[in-house]
């Protein structure tokens, strides 16, 4: 491997949101030079936050990997990380598109457009379990093997199916993860000491209203509740209740009085003690899942939806609230991402 002596890696984040990635690869000493993404809504709060990184809006059907490169001083002397976390709806079991999602070619986009043209050094991809089976089993076929073409050999990636609560995030968040290395073997990220909980995440901030909104906190506020979603919430017991605890059934949603067990977890509150569910891009609306506060009767705020993510609280989301859950539900979680850089590191270590 002829390179440099400097360990320091340049690295570009592909279909980067709001840049939770990009967040934990610098807190792992990588060089974030630009998160890249076709949503021009997610700018700000990406550049606000991960500056000097930029953040480029662009197609990746239509990148130019070379000007890219070029534009940002890339050369060939640098040791260059790809990460490429695509749209994971997709390679989800729940989507209801199934095989038709069009989303599913991005990954291959990005493959014949960006590593066939301009192989780097290491890449990444994260997405859902079903990347590696189910509707995305096919798609992530054609990616290895342009990835054997840019000369990663199988024999020395790191695959694995990981859990967030297991790397230092309060979440049960499963995920797929490839970490492959084109000058050696890469290596898995390290699995943390403790699990981390709801406590352990949100017990730092204050009370809300249903509704409220701590000004002092950036995006510390909820959403109000209609009347009818109130009254539920109110009959949820404390601390991990669900709507299979509510007495009067009566107050319960028509919908869920024919199938009381259909999406179950939904109106159910938090457990102070537990990880979280997973968190999804209506995280912060109790009719959508697991997301109601363990103990005050309102929903988890778009701060503490962060925190469970991972993200540092002087990490501020910009937007309408609607888009700024989307863009905190979407994310790599912060610690999960450090994790990942710190093993490429090693990995990049080991090789040179």
């Amino acid at each position: 491997m002829k390179k440099n002596n400097r360990l320091k890696i340049k690295a570009l984040d592909f279909f980067c949101g709001a840049g939770g990635l990009t967040r934990g690869l610098i807190d792992a000493g990588i060089d974030v030079l630009a998160g890249i993404d076709n949503d021009f809504r997610l700018e700000e709060t990406y550049q606000k936050n991960n500056s000097p990184s930029q953040f480029i809006r662009e197609d990746i059907n239509k990148i130019d990997i070379i000007s890219l490169r070029q534009q940002l001083g890339i050369t060939q002397k640098d040791l260059v990380l790809y990460a490429a976390c695509a749209p994971c709806q997709p390679f989800s079991t729940l989507n209801k598109m199934e095989g038709n999602d069009k989303r599913k070619e991005l990954l291959l986009v990005f493959a014949e457009r960006v590593l066939k043209v301009a192989p780097p050094d290491f890449v990444i991809v994260e997405n859902v379990p079903g990347l590696n089976n189910a509707f995305g089993k096919e798609v992530f076929e054609k990616f290895v093997e342009i990835l054997e073409s840019c000369g990663f050999k199988q024999e020395n990636f790191y695959k694995g199916l990981l859990d967030a609560k297991d790397y230092g995030v309060p979440q049960f968040r499963k995920r797929f993860i490839l970490l492959a290395n084109r000058h050696g073997k890469a290596v898995p990220p390290q699995k943390s000491d403790k699990v981390k909980t709801i406590r352990d995440a949100l017990m730092q901030y204050p009370s809300l209203p249903d509704g409220g909104k701590v000004e002092e906190i950036p995006n510390h506020e909820v959403r109000g509740l209609i009347e009818k979603h109130k009254i539920i919430v109110e009959a949820i017991p404390k601390d991990g209740g669900s709507r299979k605890d509510v007495v009067d059934t009566s107050i319960l949603l028509e919908c869920h009085k024919r199938h009381p067990n259909a999406h179950k977890d939904v109106f159910g509150r938090m457990a102070w003690d537990m990880p979280s569910p997973t968190l999804t891009c209506r995280c912060v609306d109790v009719y959508c899942g697991r997301f109601t506060h363990p103990e005050q009767n309102r929903s988890i705020s778009l701060r503490e939806a962060a925190a469970i993510q991972s993200f540092p609280n002087d990490y501020v989301f910009y937007g309408s609230f609607k888009h700024i859950a989307k863009q905190i539900g979407n994310a790599v979680p912060v610690e999960l991402a450090r994790r990942i850089g710190c093993a490429v590191n090693e990995s990049i270590k080991s090789s040179i």
